[in-house]
């Protein structure tokens, strides 16, 4: 707040005595002249501020396009062409990693069960050529006894009798 000389308050005196007929005390004098300067500051804080909120308009308007369609299929169409290439982009990325998770996982188990089990390999002609079976609630291996006089025998289709030890044998292959 700035100083107020004699002549200011004789001013603002004379000022308020020619407007209202009313002669002013010095203290209504002071807090006019008071209240006065502060309304002069706060009316330049608040043109600064509709200036620049103008500004700021002025801004955004010249950022933003207007659209406008002819009927509303346009506007599908055009809404669908902004967001399809997104939603096919997700989809494919989806599926790939959906792919890589269940890969990853069958690749993961197979190998464990090849560390797990020494012989799984000896094993996969039996696997491939075996026919399994529904025995009442059991899962079986359907083998034939084979013919040991044409001198062939079907891997995972026949077995040999060993009459010797008592035990059926299963040919996995050749060595």
């Amino acid at each position: 707040m700035s100083k107020i000389s004699k002549e200011q308050m004789v001013r603002l005196k004379g000022q308020f005595s020619a407007k209202y007929g009313i002669e002013m005390d010095d203290w209504s004098a002071m807090v006019m002249t008071e209240i006065s300067q502060q309304f002069m500051l706060f009316a330049g804080q608040m043109n600064a501020s509709i200036s620049s909120i103008e500004e700021a308009s002025e801004n955004i308007k010249g950022k933003v396009s207007q659209i406008n369609f002819r009927n509303n299929q346009e506007a599908l169409r055009f809404g669908l062409g902004l967001s399809i290439p997104f939603a096919a982009m997700g989809t494919i990325i989806s599926v790939m990693v959906l792919w890589y998770s269940t890969t990853t996982r069958e690749y993961t188990v197979r190998k464990q069960i090849i560390e797990d089990y020494q012989n799984a390999p000896i094993y996969a002609r039996l696997m491939q050529y075996g026919q399994v079976v529904e025995h009442g609630e059991q899962l079986c291996l359907a083998l034939t006894l084979a013919d040991l006089e044409s001198g062939n025998i079907l891997i995972g289709k026949e077995y040999v009798k060993d009459g010797k030890s008592g035990q059926i044998l299963i040919p996995l292959g050749r060595k």
